[in-house]
């Protein structure tokens, strides 16, 4: 403390008086740490940096990002999102992580779309078969079974990836399919649902991809296969909404026996591909 204006030989008794008091301290100082919040996910492991008041996660193989959120096994897509070198193959997927339904085996495409990991899974129908001798709509059908996952394992595919689509074809030969609503042909959904629309289209009701832009063989329908000629003809596309997929069972009409000739067709089915990030 510094103090003046106290001069004793000044006119008057010039005087001061000081009090410092004691230094006085109390109150707790909690020493924290940074991780207290458990912000590292997957089973990550929280490393603190006290002089940063921060921390950094060291994540478990398989997953990535500032808190361990990214990655895992739940698509072929997280796989590759945190493993950039993984290659193709077989590999076993979570979609729902755990607690949730089983896991399950698929193919993971690597290469495709980009090489962003494409979840692939087979069935029992993909091979070019015929239809014949089924005359009324929808009395030929064919169930779709797939490998090594039930439709619940599969929805859950489907609702953790960013995009899913499925490819269906019909060859037909004087054998209708859409037509314009009277029905041969469709697909039924995952839900049991017997779908309107074909491949190459997204909901929009009896058309097939040449309903989409005008190009089908007679213009009045919106499938090639209703022109209902002599010819072959075909109908095909890529089903791409996912909440229908997969296609659990086709079904046909009109190949029944002709006074002229022989009505028949033919379906393909391809594999269900999932992909992209839903994060």
């Amino acid at each position: 403390m510094i103090f003046g204006d106290t001069d004793l030989w000044g006119s008057g008794d010039e005087k001061g008086y000081h009090t410092l008091g004691k230094l006085e301290c109390y109150g707790l100082i909690l020493n924290i740490s940074p991780c207290e919040s458990a912000p590292c996910k997957n089973g990550g492991v929280c490393v603190p940096e006290y002089e940063r008041n921060s921390y950094h996660c060291e994540c478990k193989p398989g997953f990535c990002g500032t808190h361990c959120k990214r990655g895992g096994n739940r698509t072929c897509s997280d796989i590759k999102y945190c493993n950039p070198e993984a290659k193709s193959g077989s590999y076993v997927i979570d979609p729902d992580g755990e607690g949730g339904v089983k896991p399950f085996k698929v193919f993971c495409n690597m290469t495709d779309k980009g090489g962003i990991g494409v979840t692939v899974v087979s069935h029992d129908s993909e091979n070019r078969t015929q239809v014949n001798g089924y005359e009324d709509p929808g009395s030929y059908w064919r169930n779709v079974t797939y490998d090594e996952a039930s439709l619940i394992q599969l929805a859950s595919l489907t609702a953790s990836s960013f995009h899913c689509e499925q490819f269906i074809k019909y060859e037909c030969y004087n054998s209708r399919l859409l037509l314009n609503g009277s029905m041969f042909g469709w697909w039924v959904s995952r839900d049991d649902e017997n779908m309107t629309y074909w491949g190459g289209v997204n909901s929009v009701p009896f058309k097939c991809a040449c309903g989409l832009n005008n190009t089908c063989a007679d213009r009045s329908y919106g499938c090639n296969c209703d022109k209902n000629d002599w010819k072959w003809r075909e109908d095909s596309g890529l089903l791409t909404d996912k909440c229908k997929l997969p296609v659990i069972q086709m079904r046909f009409g009109d190949t029944g026996p002709s006074s002229n000739n022989k009505e028949e067709g033919y379906h393909t089915l391809g594999k269900l591909e999932c992909y992209g990030l839903t994060y």
